[in-house]
């Protein structure tokens, strides 16, 4: 039987675009989240939402970038 986190490890696999992008929110934050990995990103047009450690880091809109500590 094919346990969780392969499962999870194979969805995000399907998620993935490109440098870290995903599809969603969800997928970015999950990425970022233990045992997957560290980092996940996410683009809404000119929007990207940038996951560290399973939290929201950052949000550069329009070259303008907000980071949540």
């Amino acid at each position: 039987m094919e346990s969780e986190t392969l499962k999870i490890k194979n969805w995000l696999k399907g998620q993935e675009l490109e440098n870290g992008f995903y599809k969603s929110h969800k997928a970015a934050l999950i990425s970022s989240s233990n045992p997957f990995g560290l980092f996940g990103s996410y683009k809404n047009g000119q929007t990207e939402y940038h996951y560290l450690n399973g939290k929201i880091d950052s949000v550069e809109h329009e070259g303008q970038k907000m980071r949540f500590n």
